[in-house]
């Protein structure tokens, strides 16, 4: 929407030098997440989460459009006023709160040790130029670790692009809550649907390693005895 930008810009300007322009803010609206299915065999232990990263450009602040795939550019009085870190990360705690999955859900910072810990990368959230169509763009990325054995027992990759049918940074960012929403809800429910069958095969060796031996059958003599 770089046409957009640049008639934003071009209205600052004929203001006047002396008006001041205070930047509008947005936050991603999410609708509360969907619930899960409880797992088959009983909920997991306890997992704690980190807030999910993504690149400086995409969370400093300011909205970002893309008009080429090498141009990044930004809307200089339209930003976040909440990080779309911060907003997705707890989405996803809300979206494991409502399910069965784990015992218990808590932030990484403050929760006691856990059993697993979830952490993820908002990977692209911004607005996608070509010519005339306009689209919000969102991937994030996440991985689950056993905190015993050190070891990633899930993660996976999920994207969604949404058309920005509204042409105003208001319809920009309705399009991008929506985007980062579906991408979301499909991390819960691969999560959902991988992870308890996972865990299990990494656990049924352990499970036949530490089994106790069974019993020997009682010898009541031998054959030339009888």
């Amino acid at each position: 929407m770089k046409n957009l930008a640049v008639a934003l810009m071009g209205s600052f300007v004929l203001t006047g030098c002396g008006s001041v322009r205070y930047p509008a803010t947005y936050i991603l609206n999410f609708p509360p997440p969907v619930p899960q299915a409880a797992p088959p065999n009983g909920a997991l232990g306890p997992v704690a989460i980190r807030e999910f990263q993504c690149p400086e450009y995409l969370c400093e602040g300011r909205i970002v459009y893309r008009s080429s795939p090498e141009e990044v550019g930004f809307y200089e009085y339209h930003r976040w006023a909440i990080n779309p870190r911060e907003a997705i990360t707890q989405y996803v705690v809300q979206g494991l709160r409502t399910g069965s999955l784990f015992k218990s859900v808590a932030i990484h910072e403050r929760g006691p040790e856990a059993a697993y810990v979830l952490s993820g990368n908002i990977d692209r959230l911004e607005e996608v130029d070509q010519g005339r169509d306009v689209r919000a763009v969102c991937a994030i990325s996440a991985q689950l670790l056993d905190s015993r054995t050190r070891s990633v027992v899930w993660s996976h990759t999920a994207s969604e692009t949404v058309q920005v049918e509204k042409r105003d940074v208001r319809g920009v960012v309705s399009s991008l809550s929506a985007a980062a929403r579906t991408a979301a809800d499909r991390l819960l429910k691969s999560m959902t649907e991988e992870l308890p069958a996972a865990t299990a095969r990494d656990l049924t060796p352990n499970m036949l390693s530490h089994r106790p031996p069974s019993p020997s059958p009682e010898i009541r003599g031998s054959v030339l005895d009888r």
